[in-house]
């Protein structure tokens, strides 16, 4: 027996910047150009005729239009537009049109500088005096705050006037200054003050908010040093990002309305930054949400990059494109972020810094974004393998009616999908070609439980209630999570899916489902893209057709198998919803009398028609299964319905929620605990603790990786068939007392509550 006191790391980072709170500021860019181009940007784009006639052809291309295209019976003259028009049917029409405006000025503009051609400059001059001239630049239809129209034309004057600034007359430049602050500026620093205007904080409505302030601080920089007002537009501008991040960010980088609108709030919010840090010096990298934020899209994009999941208001049915690219571009640019360069990669982008310092993560294949609850499982790191997406969660915010619901992918494609974001119900604009019949079917499906893969009780889906994740746990061995969504169903008293992953073979899910009393038909639903082909039991099955059986599989370039194994028996039903075959179809699985019941399945996904999965029920355990993995055998288990103190599964018997062990002709090879204090396969105990705890160890030749997560201070044995040369413990910065037991195969750890990583390697 060996005996010995280890050290374990802890990393710890501190980043120190400067005040950004500060009212009086400095300019480090003198004049202008400052925001957007520098006088050395100026020289160099100017030697470089690809530069040149890009920006000839992007200024041209609105020069030729004569009006706004974004709507077809809607729309302002250019280069000379009115005051829009009046309308009360419930569209907004102004974000699109101010959204064109704002491209046609920043386009013109900057052709302008690049070219010479005095044509961009005086289009652009008509184009800002007409703008300056509106009576207001938000729609009043929507009332009297500023909104998206607001962000897009502040944003369009203060950089066009920024590029255009020492070619304009002093009347024609103190026109436009005088709109950026009273219609603009002014406008959103009054509104940023009203504890009644969603602009004051972020939790109202969290992307308006980002994107409404970060005009604010884009005015201030601009016109710092030219408007009396521009030192207190500024600092608002700061104070509110670093107000977004800290509470829209979280402690993980998870944001509430997923990657689109997320997205279109932190981008704004870091041009903000970047501009901030280059003109007047401030710094707000030092934001701890930023050290965590790639995070957040690099565990949700697929394994061959493309795409991310398309959870909520995001994206469609083959999910959602790579954003946060501003993000990530910026944590490159300043922090040589290897994780932000890995993101952009997988994002289609290159680049000479990219391809430096881009490295495959060495993270958890598993991670709870807990201020979201959503939870991401990948089978690796790799350009292949597979990713399920879980969510329960938020119904405000571009959320949807689809707690408890998973997407998985294989490679770059969506397998088993969602629609993305919905159609509203509500009238569209003519040229959307949609009746109010389409619009109603469309809604449904993409907003409602119908269309994602959730459950559905005597065919009725979710109210608006939010679901959560209750549990999770990462090890080497087994990756859990237990979404809850009881609350979000009349007629059931329980709903909890609980889902684990294996990596990198299959995904296990436990449906947990009790009534309020009556028996209730229950459905499983499971969504493919439209060239997604559902197979059930081996054979095709048509839309409109149905056939009992245990097992379902879905084929594009890949295919992924899903077998349900308790009950044995289940009706499988291919379905269309109407008028929604551009989000693609999908399968109803029914069990029919459902009062107190876990409906297991394993899903596996993989190159198609490679995917063997074996799975069956443990004899005399109601919820557990066994998968052949070649040679070995895993057993995967929750905790008896009962609620014994020890659960039994055939040869495994543990306390706790879940645990999962492989076994090898005799060897145990990997074998993990959810929540509990002992862990057994036949006569070998693989964990042993003192207090609850999540561990798990993968066992490979000499290797030994465990990871241990205690909630209070706990005594922690595992079962170690690995001669021990080179021990490691992660997660700590004090010693801890380790007992090395060779002839018992153990290793025991007295240890405080938190998460550590072992690591035990043999000769």
């Amino acid at each position: 027996m060996i005996r010995a006191i280890i050290f374990a790391a802890a990393l710890a980072a501190s980043v120190c910047g400067r005040d950004a709170m500060a009212q009086e500021f400095t300019l480090l860019r003198e004049g202008h150009p400052r925001l957007e181009l520098t006088s050395q940007d100026l020289q160099r784009l100017r030697s470089d005729e690809r530069e040149v006639e890009r920006a000839r052809a992007a200024a041209d291309e609105f020069i030729a239009r004569g009006r706004t295209r974004v709507y077809e019976d809607y729309f302002v003259t250019l280069p000379q537009p009115e005051f829009p028009p009046a309308h009360d049917d419930g569209w907004p029409y102004w974000t699109g049109v101010a959204g064109e405006i704002r491209s046609a000025m920043e386009a013109t503009a900057r052709a302008w500088l690049l070219t010479g051609e005095r044509e961009y400059l005086s289009w652009c001059r008509q184009l800002m005096m007409a703008v300056a001239n509106w009576r207001q630049w938000t729609d009043p239809w929507y009332g009297e705050q500023p909104c998206l129209d607001t962000h897009h034309l502040t944003r369009g004057m203060c950089v066009a006037l920024d590029m255009l600034w020492n070619d304009l007359p002093d009347d024609v430049r103190a026109v436009i200054i005088e709109a950026i602050a009273t219609k603009g500026a002014g406008f959103i620093y009054e509104a940023g003050n009203d504890s009644a205007s969603y602009v004051a904080a972020p939790g109202a409505w969290p992307n308006g908010y980002a994107m409404i302030n970060t005009e604010l601080g884009v005015a201030g920089l601009t016109l710092l040093g030219e408007h009396p007002n521009a030192q207190q537009w500024l600092a608002q501008g700061l104070e509110k990002t670093r107000l977004f991040f800290a509470e829209q960010g979280g402690v993980d980088g998870g944001l509430v309305e997923g990657f689109g609108y997320g997205s279109a709030a932190v981008d704004d919010l870091m041009y903000l930054v970047r501009k901030a840090d280059a003109v007047v010096g401030v710094n707000l990298f030092d934001e701890p949400y930023l050290s965590v934020a790639v995070s957040f899209p690099a565990y949700f994009v697929v394994p061959g990059g493309g795409s991310l999941a398309n959870f909520g208001d995001n994206g469609g049915p083959s999910g959602q494109p790579p954003v946060l690219l501003g993000l990530a571009e910026a944590m490159l640019e300043v922090e040589q972020s290897p994780l932000a360069a890995w993101y952009l990669r997988k994002a289609g982008r290159s680049g000479e810094e990219i391809e430096r310092l881009a490295e495959q993560p060495d993270l958890p294949l598993a991670k709870h974004f807990r201020d979201i609850d959503w939870v991401a499982m990948r089978s690796g790191w790799a350009d292949w393998g597979s990713l399920l997406a879980f969510k329960s969660g938020h119904v405000e915010h571009h959320n949807h009616l689809d707690q408890n619901s998973f997407i998985l992918a294989w490679n770059r494609e969506w397998l088993l999908n969602d629609p993305g974001y919905q159609i509203y119900d509500q009238p569209y604009p003519p040229e959307q070609n949609m009746t109010p019949e389409m619009i109603s079917a469309r809604h449904e499906y993409t907003y409602a439980t119908i269309g994602h893969n959730a459950i559905l009780v005597d065919g009725v889906g979710q109210i608006s209630e939010r679901g959560h994740v209750a549990a999770f746990a990462s090890t080497p061995a087994m990756d859990y999570a237990c979404g809850d969504a009881s609350a979000c169903y009349e007629g059931l008293a329980r709903y909890l899916r609980h889902v684990i992953s294996v990596a990198a073979e299959y995904y296990v899910v436990f449906d947990e489902i009790a009534t309020d009393g009556p028996q209730r038909a229950v459905e499983v639903l499971l969504h493919t893209p439209p060239d997604g082909e559902f197979a059930v039991e081996g054979a095709p099955l048509a839309v409109g057709e149905s056939r009992l059986g245990q097992e379902c599989s879905v084929t594009r370039t890949g295919s992924a198998v899903a077998r349900f194994v308790q009950p044995d028996r289940l009706l499988f039903e291919h379905r269309q919803h109407p008028h929604s075959e551009q989000y693609g179809h999908y399968l109803s699985v029914l069990d029919p009398r459902v009062t107190d019941e876990t409906i297991a399945w394993v899903v596996a996904a993989g190159s198609a028609g490679k995917v063997d999965l074996q799975a069956r029920p443990v004899a005399g355990a109601d919820r557990a299964l066994q998968v052949r993995i070649g040679g070995a055998v895993d057993t995967v288990a929750l905790r008896s319905a009962d609620d014994a103190a020890t659960t039994a599964a055939g040869d495994l018997s543990f306390e706790g929620a879940a645990a999962m062990a492989r076994d090898a002709r005799g060897i145990v090879q990997r074998y993990a605990l959810v929540s509990g204090t002992s862990l057994a396969f036949g006569e070998s105990q693989l964990i042993a603790s003192d207090a609850p705890v999540s561990a798990g160890a993968l066992v490979e030749g000499g290797l030994l990786q465990a990871s241990i997560t205690c909630v209070e201070p706990a005594t922690v044995t595992l079962h170690c068939p690995v001669e021990p040369h080179l021990v490691r413990l992660a997660g700590l910065d004090t010693p801890v007392d380790m007992t090395l037991d060779e002839e018992a195969q153990t290793v025991t750890l007295d240890l405080p509550a938190g998460s550590f990583e072992l690591t035990i390697r043999a000769l």
